[in-house]
């Protein structure tokens, strides 16, 4: 979910900083490029601010499917940190 939604975030202030250039018709490579880098690092804080929520989630769902796997093999699994 974090992923699609820095994605999301990344597209549309990409549509956003071409329509303003479109509509303005000004480029200042150095100023321009600043602003586009700022887009791209505002993305990535957001897929690593999101990512650390799912991964409790991931792990604990993980260890589950292991320790039923070992069940049907007929493995005691007493702590499922142990998988």
């Amino acid at each position: 979910m974090g992923l699609y939604s820095a994605l999301l975030i990344l597209a549309i202030l990409l549509i956003r900083f071409g329509i303003t250039k479109a509509i303005n018709k000004t480029w200042d490579s150095s100023v321009d490029f600043k602003e586009l880098i700022n887009y791209i690092i505002l993305s990535i804080t957001v897929i690593v601010v999101a990512i650390p929520e799912g991964l409790p989630l991931s792990v604990t769902l993980s260890l589950a499917v292991s320790v039923k796997k070992m069940l049907i093999d007929s493995n005691l699994v007493r702590r499922m940190e142990a998988c």
